[in-house]
């Protein structure tokens, strides 16, 4: 199969996976949240049977590699650190009388 590079990078304010031709971005959290989902999709790519790997370019234009499939862990240590934690459920609450739905009275016509 193919390689799947994934390279995280920033691009003005925003952070952006770049896979091939391909640019997917920005992310809402920025670095971590980019790196994040680049590991992810480089895992099933691998899984996939793809050479798969993500790479971090600095500001210099250098790159260097953080995870490679196969090589290294899955979930790798420092993307524990990066969990992009989903918000808590909102406590149900009780409708407001005017939106609750009208039941009949007891005792009352039909």
């Amino acid at each position: 199969m193919g390689h799947a590079h994934y390279l995280v990078a920033q691009r003005g304010a925003g952070w952006f996976i770049l896979l091939g031709r391909n640019r997917y971005g920005p992310f809402p959290n920025g670095r971590n949240g980019a790196l994040t989902a680049a590991v992810q999709a480089a895992n099933q790519a691998g899984k996939d049977g793809h050479d798969a790997r993500v790479s971090l370019r600095a500001v210099d234009g250098s790159e260097r590699t953080l995870w490679s499939f196969g090589t290294d862990g899955y979930p790798p240590c420092w993307v524990e650190q990066l969990r992009i934690k989903a918000p808590k459920p909102r406590p149900a609450r009780p409708r407001p009388a005017a939106l609750a739905p009208s039941r009949p009275e007891p005792g009352g016509a039909p």
